[in-house]
């Protein structure tokens, strides 16, 4: 079969998939809203089966009121939280948690619900809320030497923005690649789904239609004002999935929040730069230089997936 016999069988099968999902929406709407209900709220971010941790790490399933979450721990001291976004995994900290382990700091990272290696159930941001605020409860109350700074990266932003203000009383955050704008954030990965351009308006409308009620409650404006004092904004001037400009406005209105901006590492890269290293060393209060810091975590077997 010849180059253009392919294009023309691959682009006929394309058509009828669209078709067919245009169809399925007419006849059975609530199915095809529940099917991209699930590509967006468990995105294939799972990591391979043969993965093994890196040495130092550990890692255990927590049971929550809602699903088993896997949680990875390393090092021993004050407790730094990370805690990911949609379609992220706790293996994107890998490098920050164990830089923070040779400076005496004791880092924990955790799979939200429908992502990583946690239970396959939806992880909405309603959901990835409930699972931060009981792993920050699970930390109070083991005591321990205390919860010495939280970490998110965007939409895990709006989890921690969200999480109940006890739980966070009096604890430095530091915010990567924040997502201000959740709505445009959500439709954006609605597109990059690749579904019928019918779907996704129809998707869209309703989203649309109920977000007022159960998402803008939720953006990240709303809460991080009352954290505002003990807060780092890192975010790099070529995000293209959340604008650089919300968070500069946002530092605007709080001087004592710290901006820190950066060009050249988009919306993921960023989290394991070296300019994100240093600030969150200083964020702690650890100033000594003399620890070598690289985003290269070295894997036994190197088979990660994530965005």
């Amino acid at each position: 079969m010849t180059t253009a016999e392919n294009s023309g069988l691959g682009n006929l099968t394309s058509f009828f998939a669209r078709k067919r999902g245009v169809l399925l929406n007419r006849v059975l709407p609530g199915w095809t809203n529940t099917k991209i209900d699930a590509q967006l709220f468990m995105p294939a971010t799972r990591t391979s089966k043969t993965f093994r941790l890196p040495r130092g790490f550990d890692q255990s399933d927590l049971k929550t009121d809602d699903g088993t979450v896997r949680v990875y721990r390393t090092g021993k001291g004050p407790c730094v939280v990370f805690v990911h976004g949609w379609g992220g995994n706790a293996v994107q900290f890998f490098p920050l948690m164990r830089g923070l382990s040779q400076i005496g700091f004791s880092a924990m990272a955790f799979d939200h619900l429908g992502h990583g290696q946690s239970e396959r159930k939806p992880g909405t941001p309603q959901q990835c809320i409930a699972t931060t605020n009981f792993v920050l409860n699970r930390i109070r109350k083991n005591g321990g030497d205390g919860l010495a700074a939280v970490v998110g990266h965007s939409t895990g932003c709006v989890s921690i923005a969200n999480a109940r203000p006890a739980l966070l009383k009096d604890t430095p955050l530091f915010l990567i690649s924040p997502v201000f704008n959740y709505k445009l954030f959500f439709l954006k990965r609605l597109v990059k789904l690749g579904l019928d351009n019918e779907l996704v308006k129809q998707y869209a409308s309703r989203f649309t239609a109920i977000y007022r009620n159960e998402y803008q409650k939720l953006e990240l404006a709303r809460h991080l004002a009352r954290y505002g004092d003990y807060t780092v904004v890192a975010h790099d001037e070529t995000d293209s999935e959340s604008a650089v400009l919300d968070s500069a406005k946002f530092c605007a209105r709080y001087p004592l929040t710290r901006l820190l901006v950066t060009k050249q590492y988009d919306h993921v890269r960023l989290i394991n730069s070296e300019s994100v290293w240093q600030e969150l060393k200083s964020h702690l209060n650890y100033d000594d230089t003399t620890i070598n810091y690289t985003a290269d975590v070295v894997y036994d077997t190197a088979d990660i997936v994530y965005e």
